[in-house]
């Protein structure tokens, strides 16, 4: 199988231990005259590697790492053993930096992330991690194989990537190169598909030639997959977590169509692409797959080029592709009634194309900038991110050397670098605010490690919750003006009426996640608003029970929560209940959580008389239809709750130690069906 960033090996292909090419039916490199290796005579097979590993086979191989397949001397446990090339294993700040990423992937521990546990450097200077052995196969050679794989089985491995990059980006862990052949998919016992992610920052341990070169590899990753790399990536600039986005939305992009959103002829021309083209529709690429059209509009949102208007976590996309599934769920609509042509999709602020050959000189050189001259210092870039390349380069430049000096704990040095950096961002005009807020975070995490620098840490923090209020205010703002349209979109017509429901209903999942922002900077009155307006809108368009109005009002709710609006939310809770109990037969969890969010408002209350009943039938109606393990511990744990305040002590406690037992055995739960 494929652990890491390697390509799946033949057994009839060798490999060149110098140059470490791959070929067929030959014995010596043409490119050297290096005898090949390959099953027969590679060198550590049959051997004891690291004391303790015996080595049994070559599993990949890739154009930095070797993997092995291998047993454990003392444990029954296969594992696979991943080792850099001997071309990069003498370069000082190449073992450094494996060492680092190999402390980073330790600590990652989730169910759809490879476990890595080990990491070492051999008497020969040969460093390796070792890892888990996963025994299936990895989506680019599903893909390959199947050439395309349906939306309702994609959904599944969207979901399980998206909570294993979450878990990562949780730990300031950015994956930089994640592509189908880096997704393993595993059949479990019971016949689910359990997804693992590999190959955390590998690309990061090119060895360094010159300043240029190491100041790219620290800033803005350049030498990741280019098929699914982020526009940022492609020019250098620094990354977060939206890189990673942009690299999903490729990755989901290939899944359903069979085909990379973005290639050219040459490696140039596909990072030009990435900066500046935009991929075709479904409906182009696989007309006869009918993909929901909402799957369609997350998927290039996920690839806008600016990282601002890209969703900004994966826990929103996850939301999204919740969203999408009980939608399709819920209105019963078929592929045919939630497919078409798309209208809407483009990526937003497409920056204008630029000369090849300018790109070539961020990407690759300083040294080729010489040749542009003055067009390098004075161009003053596309309509959506002004500013210059040279500012451009010189803030990528103080960014990783403030990473440096704070790394060194060079303090008062990082901290002039930062400001150089924010100097340099506040010049990069037309509404970027994504080099600010990583100067803001970085002064953040700089402050919090220097002594006495509390008041200008909680200043900082209060300047990036500006930036991300900001950015939630202009996304109201932006669909503010898409449900003006969408209200006076014409329903005169059976067609006109069924397509303005269908883009009503497409618009609701990135309605909810910027509701959804506003919830979390506070901005309940602004949240409230925007919602009320919201449902104006689809009430009129879908009707009052459409279940995706009822996903607006448990949004409202929480709007009206953090206001303490409570009189306006009891009606609300019990609308959602009215509408969730008419299909209380199909969909028991639906109704189930309704009642208990219900039943736990009138609990915080103190409203016993109407609680009870509510948690009761929710707690009946749920272990009868045996819901979901988690919204049923959720259930127990209200109950129980009730149980207390009327005074029956022993059995609140009898229900407590249940739903904590329950609870323990509910990470079985697939990702998908997670309440």
């Amino acid at each position: 199988m494929n652990n890491g960033n390697t390509q799946r090996v033949k057994f009839e292909r060798k490999y060149c231990p110098k140059c470490y090419a791959q070929f067929e039916q030959l014995e010596t490199c043409p490119e050297d005259g290096t005898t090949l290796h390959g099953q027969d005579n590679d060198p550590l097979i049959g051997k004891v590697f690291a004391e303790r590993y015996v080595i049994q086979s070559v599993i990949g191989l890739g154009g930095m790492s070797i993997v092995y397949k291998a047993q454990h001397k003392l444990m029954d446990r296969i594992v696979a053993i991943k080792m850099l090339h001997s071309n990069i294993k003498n370069d000082h700040t190449s073992l450094e930096r494996f060492r680092m990423e190999a402390q980073a992937a330790s600590s990652l521990s989730h169910q759809n992330i490879i476990a890595v546990y080990d990491f070492g450097v051999t008497d020969n200077g040969d460093a390796f991690f070792v890892m888990d052995y996963l025994d299936g196969e990895n989506l680019g050679d599903m893909i390959e194989r199947k050439g395309r794989i349906p939306y309702e089985r994609a959904l599944h491995i969207f979901k399980q990537i998206c909570d294993g990059l979450g878990a990562a980006h949780k730990k300031s862990i950015v994956h930089r190169d994640l592509k189908p052949a880096n997704v393993v998919l595993l059949k479990e016992d019971d016949g689910t598909e359990l997804v693992k992610l590999v190959d955390f920052g590998i690309a990061k341990l090119l060895p360094a030639s010159g300043k240029q070169q190491l100041s790219l590899t620290r800033t803005g990753e350049v030498f990741g997959s280019p098929i699914y790399m982020s526009p940022e990536q492609c020019q250098g600039l620094e990354l977060d977590k939206r890189s990673d986005i942009y690299a999903l939305g490729c990755l989901m992009y290939e899944t359903l169509t069979g085909e990379p959103p973005l290639v050219g002829t040459t490696f140039l021309e596909t990072l030009n692409m990435h900066v500046s083209a935009t991929p075709q529709s479904f409906s182009e690429v696989v007309p006869d797959a009918k993909i929901p059209t909402v799957l369609e509009q997350v998927i290039f949102k996920c690839m806008a080029k600016n990282p601002n208007d890209r969703p900004q976590s994966t826990e929103e996309i996850r939301d999204l592709l919740s969203t999408i599934t009980l939608t399709l769920s819920n209105t019963g609509l078929n592929r045919a009634a939630v497919s078409g042509p798309m209208t809407s999709v483009p990526c937003p602020n497409e920056p204008a194309k630029v000369n090849k050959i300018l790109l070539a000189a961020l990407v690759v050189s300083l040294a080729a900038l010489v040749g542009f001259g003055g067009f390098f210092c004075l161009w003053p870039g596309p309509p959506e991110d002004r500013g210059t390349p040279l500012t451009k380069m010189l803030f990528a430049l103080k960014l990783s050397e403030a990473s440096d000096q704070t790394s060194k704990g060079n303090y008062r040095d990082a901290l002039n670098a930062l400001n150089a950096a924010e100097s340099h961002a506040k010049m990069l005009t037309g509404g970027n605010n994504a080099r600010l807020e990583a100067v803001l975070k970085q002064k953040a995490d700089l402050y919090g490690k220097w002594e006495g620098h509390a008041e200008l840490l909680e200043k900082t923090n209060n300047q990036i919750i500006g930036l991300l209020t900001n950015r939630a205010l202009d996304e109201m703002k932006m669909q503010y003006e898409s449900l003006d349209k969408l209200d006076k979109t014409p329903t005169d017509s059976t067609v006109a009426l069924t397509n303005a429901k269908l883009k009503a209903e497409a618009q609701v999942p990135s309605i909810l996640v910027t509701a959804g922002k506003l919830n979390v900077t506070k901005l309940h009155l602004e949240q409230a608003k925007f919602l009320e307006r919201t449902l104006a809108v689809m009430r009129k368009l879908l009707g009052p029970d459409a279940p995706s109005v009822c996903r607006i009002e448990n949004s409202l709710i929480d709007a009206y929560l953090g206001m303490h609006n409570l009189p306006a939310v009891r009606p609300l809770l019990q609308h959602i209940c009215a509408v969730s109990e008419k299909d209380a037969d199909a969909k028991p969890e639906g109704y189930v959580r309704a009642l208990t969010r219900l039943g736990q408002f009138d609990l915080d209350q103190s409203e016993l008389k109407l609680a009870e009943p509510e948690l009761k039938k929710a707690l009946e109606l749920g272990t009868e239809k045996k819901v979901n393990k988690e919204l049923l511990v959720l259930v127990m744990r209200s109950w129980s709750d009730v149980l207390n305040q009327t005074n029956h002590k022993k059995e609140s406690q009898e229900m407590l130690k249940k739903a904590n037992a329950l609870e323990k055995t509910a990470t079985d739960i697939p990702p998908g069906d997670k309440p």
